[in-house]
């Protein structure tokens, strides 16, 4: 994405007119449960995500923006690291719902989020690619009849399904815990899909199929196609 992410971080670009996170907020509003917001950035992108948070008016929910102090990408803490940041200096909670900050999810999260609430499990979302080269540049799941997650395999080689997850999970309190046991682990990968396949293969974690995608930020041929998409709808996702 570079140098479009030289001076802004992937998730305040504009895409369609609008800041990408403005889209997952647009997912996260409607959600009366959700009390806090945090959201974890590096030192350089700080104040920008400062300036971002004063710009929101509308949401109900507290927000907080979160400073892990990496410089460098040699000092960056990695999605999983980020994400253990967050679990370890934020108060106690029995549900929460993780998103990747540069997606812009297709579909709304209620659903998912009663679902969810309605059981003891953890959950992710299961979305379907048939295009072999897309799956092995992401994570992608191998699932029970039951919708049961029993791995989920980062890039790989051979693609055990069709099915792939989104950085968007729906965790238990008891996601902090281990975590924190994984980020001790000298062999923990920064990718937040080897968590998940981690913590699958110690508790249930159930997989929600949704027949709608999301649009991913991940390079710039993707940026300016959801660009191009969302250009064209005059009200928000």
């Amino acid at each position: 994405m570079y140098p479009l992410t030289k001076d802004t971080p992937k998730p305040l670009l504009q895409v369609g007119k609008r800041p990408v996170l403005d889209y997952l907020m647009d997912r996260l509003n409607p959600i009366k449960e959700l009390e806090h917001i945090y959201i974890i950035t590096n030192d350089e992108f700080f104040s920008q995500f400062i300036d971002w948070k004063n710009s929101q008016t509308n949401s109900g929910m507290k927000i907080y923006i979160l400073n892990d102090d990496s410089i460098t990408n040699e000092d960056r803490l990695g999605a999983a690291g980020d994400l253990n940041f967050a679990f370890q200096n934020t108060r106690e909670f029995s549900n929460a719902l993780v998103a990747g900050g540069d997606n812009i999810f297709l579909f709304p999260f209620n659903d998912i989020w009663e679902t969810f609430l309605k059981n003891n499990d953890h959950m992710i979302v299961a979305l379907q690619d048939k295009n072999i080269d897309n799956l092995r540049q992401t994570g992608v799941l191998e699932i029970s009849e039951s919708n049961q997650v029993t791995r989920l395999y980062e890039k790989p080689e051979t693609p055990p399904s069709h099915f792939f997850s989104p950085p968007l999970y729906f965790l238990k309190a008891s996601a902090k815990e281990h975590l924190k046991k994984y980020m001790k682990n000298k062999d923990a990968m920064d990718a937040s899909g080897h968590f998940v396949d981690y913590l699958c293969q110690r508790e249930t974690v159930r997989a929600f199929k949704s027949k709608k995608g999301r649009l991913d930020i991940g390079n710039f041929e993707s940026y300016q196609k959801a660009d191009q998409i969302l250009s064209q709808k005059i009200t928000s996702l």
